[in-house]
């Protein structure tokens, strides 16, 4: 990946984290938001409709407390009917009057109803009113002929008729029914309400876990673009420190790189007086390859002798290419005569090699001067320069062999 690509999927990853920050924020605003009406609806339930229901219990019990009056007022004797008589009435009188403070307080409650923004609350509370007016002008026409034939008996002290008596109970039976009616309607509503606020909770919470597990997808796939970034990243690193380290057609290590390794090699046989020895190697006759056959034939030719340096020399020896077809091989805690050993194989291995570049074949050696660590060596520069040395007297000598510091000398 491209350095303008990781800054795309960066661009990428950011607007991500942002959108999912901001559809965080957004879902819990609009989920408190959510739950501060569902708290509201059930507290309409609470301190609305359970009142409305509870106040219409004293009228039934009010109705109920005449019925029995009426009841009496048939059933006693006439002997004891003018001792008792003014008794009922105080009582049928006292009852209305509850009956009329518990409708007054009951239209208290309806009167904001009949102007909530929600409609379908209009329409309940509309004819619950409806009811409500129509059960208040019958019960006060009920109360009033009671009143009446109450005033007559005292009076005239009259036997009231059985006639009359099942009139009037067939009203009080007809206004308790309405009375029912008026509490099933109102029981229906507080029942609907409940339930609309059930569903509604019920949405809330499901559309809030929707949303979330959206919320969670959207991160989940941030978390592997994020992994994706880093392991390209990774990777780019690791190519990048490949590159400033390695030769990338040989796969051995660059000039820099080895004569930092070989610095430290020398460094740790001062330390503890071991040798150390370097060889320099060429190919021979290599431009003439690159101009007759091509730089792929070339670097075919390259790569073989990089991949036989490697096979042949030892885990702690290190290898690099110091340009072109010159190359460098350092073999720490050895002397410049076991490494000519080693070298020799190479070499011997290398010119065997036959290579093929179409319908030309050829073969390909190459020449290698080897120096060990001395006392006079002050830097590493110093053991280049007579491994370098034993290079040039190998090719003065012919080519294709391995010359040692020590047998210049010699």
């Amino acid at each position: 990946m491209t350095l303008k690509q990781h800054r795309k999927s960066n661009r990428y990853i950011f607007s991500l984290a942002f959108v999912i920050a901001l559809l965080i924020l957004v879902n819990g605003g609009f989920a408190y938001w959510q739950m501060q009406q569902v708290k509201a609806e059930f507290y309409e339930v609470a301190n609305r409709d359970l009142p409305l229901a509870a106040q219409l219990l004293p009228l039934i019990d009010r109705q109920f407390e005449q019925t029995l009056l009426i009841e009496k007022l048939h059933n006693i004797k006439d002997a004891h009917k003018l001792s008792v008589i003014t008794i009922l009435e105080e009582s049928f009188i006292r009852t209305g009057e509850k009956f009329n403070e518990a409708s007054e307080g009951l239209n208290l409650l309806l009167t904001p109803l009949l102007t909530s923004q929600r409609e379908i609350t209009r329409q309940k509370m509309s004819r619950v009113k409806h009811l409500l007016e129509q059960v208040i002008t019958e019960h006060s026409h009920y109360q009033t002929q009671v009143i009446q034939l109450i005033e007559t008996i005292k009076s005239n002290q009259i036997t009231v008729s059985s006639d009359f008596i099942a009139l009037l109970s067939k009203e009080e039976s007809d206004l308790t029914k309405e009375l029912i009616t008026l509490r099933d309607e109102l029981q229906r509503f507080t029942q609907d309400s409940a339930h609309a606020v059930e569903r509604h909770e019920a949405w809330v919470i499901k559309g809030v876990v929707l949303f979330t597990l959206f919320v969670f997808s959207l991160g989940t796939i941030m978390l592997l673009l994020i992994r994706q970034v880093m392991s390209s990243r990774d990777d780019a690193i690791e190519e990048i420190n490949y590159f400033a380290s390695y030769d990338p057609l040989t796969d051995l290590l660059n000039r820099r790189q080895f004569f930092s390794s070989l610095d430290l090699a020398i460094a740790d046989a001062r330390s503890h007086e071991n040798h150390i020895s370097l060889c320099v190697c060429d190919l021979d006759h290599f431009k003439g390859i690159n101009d007759s056959l091509g730089h792929q034939a070339g670097d075919k030719v390259l790569a073989t002798f990089a991949q036989l340096l490697r096979e042949k020399t030892r885990d702690t020896d290190f290898a690099g290419r110091f340009g072109g077809d010159e190359f460098v091989i350092c073999f720490p805690n050895t002397t410049q005569l076991e490494a000519s050993k080693i070298i020799e194989r190479i070499r011997k291995s290398f010119a065997e090699k036959q290579f093929n570049n179409g319908n030309c074949t050829f073969k390909v050696t190459a020449t290698f001067g080897v120096a060990q660590w001395q006392p006079i060596h002050t830097s590493s520069d110093g053991l280049m320069e007579s491994a370098d040395q034993a290079l040039y007297k190998a090719k003065e000598l012919g080519r294709n062999r391995v010359i040692t510091s020590q047998l210049i000398h010699e």
